[in-house]
Order: C-alpha cells, then sequence, then structure tokens
C-alpha cells in the first residue's frame, strides 16, 4: 500500500485480508472502506512465464466483451492486480459445462485480437529449457527420483506427437481450470488471465476438459455447448492430442515451481499426475 498510493486510493482504508488458495500467486481477499475486493500479487520470478503486458490487454478486452471479471486496477511492472468480489457459487453445479461451453464460444468466436500466442510446443521447449538451465547452474538442486524419470517421457511424448497444423488462432483464456471459473449471478465468469493469448480452439477446450476433470457426460455437454455457440464441429482428433499436450506441459509447470523451491508436497505428486495422464493419454 505505501509503494502503491493508486492502490490506496482505489481501496480506501483497509479493515481486513484474508489469504486465499492460488498455486501460481498470492491472492488476498480484501474487506475495505470501497467495498470488498480480490488482490493478486503475481509471484516473484514469473517474469519468464509471465507477459504481464499482454496479461493486461487480454484481460480489459475480455471484461469488455463482458467473459472477465472488470479489473479495478492494473500495475503490470509489479503483477498487482484489483476486483470486486463477487458472491459465487461453486462452479460444479450441473449447469457449469454447458455454461462454460457457451461462454468459451463467444470468446472464441468474438474476433478479439490478444497480445501473445500458445504454442504448445514452443511452451513445452520454454519450460523445458528453464528446468535444464537450473539443474545445471545448481549441481546440489535435485528432484526425487520419480519427478526426475518423468522427464524424458515427456521429451519423447510432446516429439511423438508432432508440430501442430496451422490452426486458424482464437483469443484463448489458456488456463482453465476450475479455480479460474466463477459462477455469479446466473453467470459464468473467468478469471486468471495471465497465460491468455491467440490459440488453436483445441487447447482451451482439452485443457479445460483434462484440469477440470469433466466425466464423459460433462466433456460431451461442454463439447456439445461449444458447438452450438461456434455453429461448427471440433476436430476430436485433434482435441485428444491436445489434451495430452496440455498435460505434459502441466506436469512441466509443476517441475518448474519445484525448481523454483515451493511446496513439494503440493507439485511433486500434481507433476507425476499430469504425467502420467498425459503418457496413458498417448503412450511411449
Amino acid at each position: 500500500m505505501q509503494s502503491n498510493p493508486d492502490l490506496r486510493a482505489v481501496l480506501g482504508e483497509v479493515l481486513s485480508a484474508e489469504r486465499k488458495d492460488g498455486l501460481s500467486n498470492q491472492v488476498l481477499r480484501i474487506t475495505a472502506q470501497k467495498g470488498v475486493f480480490f488482490l493478486r500479487i503475481g509471484q516473484a520470478g514469473s517474469e519468464a512465464l509471465v507477459d504481464r503486458f499482454a496479461e493486461s490487454h487480454n484481460l480489459q478486452l475480455a471484461a469488455d466483451l463482458g467473459v472477465a471479471v472488470p479489473p479495478v486496477f492494473m500495475d503490470p511492472d509489479s503483477g498487482l492486480l484489483l476486483t470486486r468480489a463477487l458472491e459465487t457459487r461453486l462452479a460444479g453445479k450441473t449447469d457449469f459445462p454447458d455454461k462454460l461451453g457457451q461462454e468459451l464460444a463467444r470468446l472464441h468466436k468474438s474476433k478479439l485480437r490478444f497480445e501473445g500466442e500458445i504454442n504448445p510446443h514452443k511452451t513445452y521447449a520454454a519450460l523445458r529449457k528453464r528446468i535444464s538451465e537450473a539443474l545445471d547452474s545448481y549441481p546440489e538442486m535435485s528432484l526425487s527420483k520419480d519427478v526426475s524419470a518423468i522427464v524424458p517421457k515427456l521429451d519423447r511424448l510432446m516429439a511423438d506427437v508432432g508440430v501442430q497444423n496451422q490452426p486458424v488462432l482464437v483469443p484463448s483464456h489458456g488456463d482453465l481450470s476450475e479455480g479460474n471459473c466463477l459462477l455469479a449471478n446466473n453467470r459464468l465468469w473467468l478469471i486468471d488471465w495471465e497465460f491468455s493469448g491467440m490459440a488453436d480452439p483445441c487447447w482451451d477446450l482439452a485443457y479445460a476438459i483434462q484440469e477440470i476433470g469433466f466425466d464423459a457426460d460433462d466433456e460431451r455437454r461442454f463439447l456439445n455447448a461449444y458447438e452450438s455457440g461456434q455453429h461448427q464441429n471440433i476436430d476430436r482428433a485433434a482435441l485428444e492430442v491436445m489434451k495430452a499436450r496440455c498435460d505434459a506441459i502441466s506436469a512441466l509447470w509443476a517441475v518448474v515451481q519445484l525448481i523454483d523451491r515451493r511446496d513439494p508436497a503440493t507439485f511433486g505428486p500434481f507433476a507425476l499426475e499430469r504425467a502420467a495422464r498425459a503418457l496413458k493419454q498417448k503412450p511411449v
């Protein structure tokens, strides 16, 4: 607050602050003189993976479209993001897959031009390079035997699934986990746009299915709602391959968190689970 007077002006006097769950960043629910807010404090060291200026641009466009919770305060230099708190219900309600498919179709066909591009092979390569450089620079650093064993398997997987065809890129959220989907006032809102960019539409679809953990019926409803909103069918074979890519990247992202000395009890099992699912999807 002392180093961000503009933030202080937006909030007024802070009455209380409660830490909330967040894998990538610190998140605080703040009750202040001017309302109730969520404050995102960017994780230190995330600069290599997140372009905060692209995030700010994309978030504002998505908010104007009505898909994202509008930002109240953004500072890309520091990674601070403030939004008003919404009264939400759990995303796992019976209508959630349908609503997510509808909203995702609306985003993808909006013709918005996001900054940045989500290329699975480039993303994987960047994560892989960071792991290699860290282990080479700090020989004393080590990963568990189980985690170390999955990395070469994922390398072979990504080589096996090959470079994707050149699809028409669409504005994409990029990180559709259940925690980034809020149902409020009978509407679905998407939060956390730090990995957004232009992407193959299958990226958002596959990532949502895998990270939210849709069962077969939920996946069918989600895809049907999306296809109805887009007025075109999804290439199911391409979607299945993208699922493997998404899980491989999620697994490697978790390994990077371990390299950064974040909670091994959280990120070790996360990496192993995503890797196992990726390899099962497309075994090598």
